[in-house]
C-alpha cells in the first residue's frame, strides 16, 4: 500500500487529479449498468452507463435515460453519490478521511489538494478542505429542509418529499441538474413557484460562487476588505446572472413556448432562473429547445464562462473571464499594466489566462468538427453547438438531442464534460510535461493585426 501511496505522489498532480475523477466514473458507470440499478431490471448499455456516470461525477446533468424513471432508488443513489463526490472532489474528501484517521499530510500530499482545489499554494489548503465540507453540508441540509417540508406540504409526494428535497438540495448545490421530476421535464412544472426557484437559485450560486469567496463573505463583511478575487467573482456573478436574466426576458418575452404565457414578474423569474442555471447547473423551468436561437446564442456564452474558481462550477471561470477583458483594455487604452479594482494583475496570471482560453476554444473547435463529422441526428447547427457548450461548461442544459448521439458522439461528449470539470489546464498539464527555459533567444518583433 505505501508503494502504490509512493507511486501516485510522484506522478505529475495534475495526473493523480485527473485518474481520481476516471476512477470514480469508472466506478459509478459500472454500478449503473448492472440491471440491479434500473426499474426495468435490465443490463444498461456500457457507453450510455458511462455518459451518465460522467455526467454526474462531473456534475453535468447530460442524460441518456431520464433519472426520476428509468433508474429505481439504488441509481438514483448511486448518481447523487457521484454528483457529492464530483461537487466537492475527490481529493477534498479522501483528504477528510485521511485526517479523520489521525494521519498527518506532508507538503506532497498537500499539493495534490493544491491542484484538485485550483490554488496558488500549498499554505491553508487543508483548512479550505474542511471549509469546503462544512458550508456543503450546512447549505445541503438548509434549503433540503425547506425544500422538503415545502413539497410535502403543496403536493401529492408524500414522505418522497422528504427524499425529493434533499436530493434536489445535493443536486442544485453541486450544480448538477440532475432531477427526479420524470419524463426528462427538469423543474418546468415550478416555472412560477416562487420557493422552488428561489431555493434552487441560491443552491446554484452558493455552489458556484466557490469556498473561498464564501469564507471571505462569512468573516470579513466588508467590501473593502475582500480580496481581488472575490470583488471580481461577486460582481461578476451580479453582471452575468441580472444582466443576462434581463437580456433572456427580452429575447423570451414574445415566445409562447416558453415564457410568452406566463405573467410580468413570472417571466422575469423564469429569465433570472434560466440565466443562473447557466452558472453551470443544468436546471430548467422552461423548454430550452423552444427558445429563440438568439438567446441560445447568448446561453451559450454564459454557459462557457461559468463560475468562479474552486467552486463546483465549471466553464472558463469568471475570474479569467475579468483578467482577459481588461488585458484587452489596458491593450487598447495603451496601458503596460492591468489593474483591477485597483490592483495589478501579475504577468504569470494574464499569460495563464490567455493559455486558458486559447485551449477552450481550441477544444471546443476540435469537439464541435467531430460531432458535425460523426453525428447522424441531422439536427440544425445552434443544437448541436449548445449540446457542446453544455457539456464543456458543465451545465447540462439538454436541448433534446443527447439521447440520440451515436457511440462516436457520445464519447466526445464524455471527454468534453471531464475536462470541463477538471479543467483544461489541468487536463494539458497531465499530458504534456513542464519543461522550463534553458536558453532565452534573442527577440524579434513581428507585425500583428
Amino acid at each position: 500500500m505505501q508503494k502504490i501511496t509512493d507511486f501516485i505522489l510522484k506522478m505529475n498532480r495534475s495526473m493523480v487529479v485527473g485518474l481520481s475523477f476516471i476512477g470514480i466514473i469508472l466506478i459509478g458507470a459500472v454500478l449503473l449498468m448492472l440491471p440491479i440499478s434500473h426499474t426495468n431490471g435490465e443490463w444498461m448499455p456500457f457507453i450510455d452507463a458511462l455518459f451518465t456516470a460522467t455526467s454526474a461525477t462531473c456534475v453535468v446533468g447530460l442524460i441518456i435515460e431520464d433519472t426520476g424513471t428509468y433508474f429505481n432508488l439504488l441509481g438514483q443513489l448511486i448518481i447523487i453519490l457521484l454528483i457529492q463526490i464530483g461537487g466537492v472532489g475527490v481529493m477534498t474528501l479522501t483528504t477528510m478521511i485521511i485526517l479523520g484517521m489521525g494521519k498527518k499530510l506532508g507538503l506532497k500530499e498537500r499539493l495534490l489538494i493544491q491542484e484538485a482545489l485550483n490554488q496558488d499554494g500549498p499554505a491553508g489548503v487543508i483548512n479550505l478542505a474542511k471549509r469546503m465540507l462544512r458550508y456543503t453540508a450546512v447549505i445541503e441540509l438548509f434549503f433540503g429542509t425547506v425544500l422538503a417540508l415545502y413539497w410535502y406540504d403543496t403536493t401529492d409526494l408524500g414522505l418522497k418529499a422528504i427524499y425529493f428535497g434533499y436530493w434536489h438540495s445535493i443536486s442544485a448545490f453541486c450544480n448538477g441538474g440532475f432531477d427526479l421530476m420524470g419524463n426528462f421535464s427538469s423543474l418546468t412544472a415550478f416555472a412560477e413557484d416562487w420557493v422552488v426557484n428561489i431555493c434552487v437559485m441560491s443552491l446554484i450560486t452558493l455552489g458556484g460562487l466557490g469556498f473561498a469567496v464564501e469564507g471571505e463573505i462569512l468573516h470579513k463583511h466588508n467590501w473593502r476588505k475582500f480580496n481581488l478575487q472575490t470583488k471580481v467573482v461577486i460582481l461578476g456573478y451580479l453582471i452575468l446572472s441580472l444582466g443576462g436574466g434581463l437580456i433572456i426576458w427580452l429575447f423570451e418575452a414574445g415566445n409562447m413556448d416558453t415564457i410568452g404565457g406566463l405573467s410580468e414578474s413570472s417571466q422575469f423569474m423564469a429569465s433570472l432562473f434560466q440565466s443562473v442555471t447557466c452558472r453551470t447547473a443544468g436546471f430548467n423551468t422552461v423548454d430550452v429547445s423552444l427558445m429563440r436561437e438568439d438567446t441560445l446564442f447568448l446561453m451559450m456564452i454564459l454557459m462557457f464562462i461559468g463560475g468562479a474558481p474552486a467552486s463546483t462550477a465549471g466553464g472558463l471561470k469568471i475570474t479569467t473571464t475579468a483578467v482577459l477583458i481588461m488585458s484587452t483594455v489596458a491593450f487598447l487604452r495603451g496601458r503596460k499594466d492591468v489593474v483591477i479594482f485597483h490592483k495589478r494583475i501579475s504577468e504569470d496570471v494574464i499569460f495563464k489566462s490567455m493559455g486558458v482560453f486559447v485551449l477552450c476554444v481550441l477544444w471546443i473547435g476540435i469537439a464541435f468538427a467531430g460531432l458535425l463529422v460523426f453525428n447522424d441526428t441531422h439536427k440544425h447547427f445552434h443544437l448541436i453547438l449548445c449540446e457542446l457548450f453544455s457539456a464543456f461548461g458543465t451545465v447540462g442544459l439538454g436541448v433534446g438531442i443527447t439521447s440520440e448521439w451515436n457511440t462516436i458522439c457520445k464519447m466526445i461528449l464524455i471527454i468534453t464534460m471531464f475536462i470541463g470539470r477538471i479543467g483544461i489546464l489541468t487536463f494539458t498539464m497531465s499530458i504534456v510535461s513542464k519543461k522550463p527555459d534553458k536558453l532565452r533567444y534573442p527577440s524579434e518583433d513581428m507585425i500583428i493585426g
